[in-house]
């Protein structure tokens, strides 16, 4: 017994000579290199070979390509006599690509094609009054909030009294005009079941339609709804302080791209950091 364990010993000893000295089989140590080697590549924070990303595309080539509809005051309008966009998201678009180093060019789009045109690669960014929601999440990356608002009716001011609520708008009497394929389509379809909807494709002539009385409510953004309120006194932006939904107003690019959007957060972090979102809200909406 006490040779056999004395044998055994021995042998683990002169197992420990030959691999200090080197002097070890290739079929000794095969199975733990290929599992430290293993290990090592799946580690967290190992580092792989970044792909291209989107945002040394716009660095690059010089300009970033910025999708808007351009109707939809104050986040973005394209006025018919200068032909050129102004608003809140357009200035915020001129500071991201300042930031950038680079150019910005406005590409047009409608609310019905705007997901499919960024798919498409018409443009890098969609902005001018985007609500953050899932279902947009689900195709493209969505960014954090840089403007809270909720949905609201724009009425004739001699109606202020007459719709407070969905129930009192939720009538077969009730004559809505909304434009398409936003989130104002998606909220009248939802809760409006009952009222006498009519799309209207250009969402600039609604408040005007409702103010001469051809419809009796819009449904909006509360922001939207107190600037042409403001500009016509014939129309009221009611339950503003009280509205039907709670939303925040994002960006979007395309998913999939980590490094692009993250230089999309970090610069929306400084925007409202050095209150240069607070300064457009100024200049837009107040």
């Amino acid at each position: 017994m006490f040779k056999k364990w004395k044998k055994a010993l021995l042998a683990g000893v002169l197992s420990l000579s030959l691999v200090g000295t080197g002097y070890v089989s290739h079929d000794l140590i095969s199975t733990q290199n290929a599992s430290a080697e293993s290990a090592s590549k799946n580690a967290p924070g190992h580092l792989k070979k970044a792909e291209a990303s989107q945002l040394d595309e716009i660095i690059e080539r010089g300009y970033i390509r910025v999708g808007m509809t351009g109707d939809y005051k104050p986040f973005t309008y394209l006025d018919p006599e200068t032909n050129e966009y102004e608003g809140y998201d357009v200035d915020a678009a001129k500071e991201l690509a300042r930031d950038l180093g680079v150019e910005v060019r406005f590409v047009g789009t409608t609310w019905p094609n705007m997901m499919k045109d960024l798919q498409a690669d018409k443009f890098d960014i969609a902005v001018g009054g985007i609500t953050r929601n899932t279902a947009r999440q689900k195709t493209a990356y969505v960014s954090q909030g840089y403007l809270s608002f909720g949905k609201v009716p724009l009425i004739r001011a001699e109606d202020k009294d007459k719709y407070l609520s969905i129930e009192d708008i939720n009538k077969p009497s009730v004559r809505i005009g909304v434009n398409p394929g936003g989130t104002n389509e998606a909220f009248v379809r939802q809760y409006l079941t009952n009222a006498n909807v009519t799309v209207v494709e250009n969402n600039l002539v609604i408040p005007g339609l409702v103010a001469d009385g051809t419809y009796d409510v819009m449904i909006t953004d509360t922001v939207e709804a107190i600037l042409y309120a403001n500009e016509d006194q014939r129309l009221y932006a009611a339950l503003t302080n009280d509205p039907f939904t709670n939303n925040e107003k994002g960006y979007m690019i395309p998913r999939g791209d980590f490094v692009y959007a993250s230089y999309l957060e970090m610069w929306m972090d400084e925007m409202k950091l050095q209150g240069k979102f607070d300064a457009l809200y100024k200049k837009w909406m107040e």
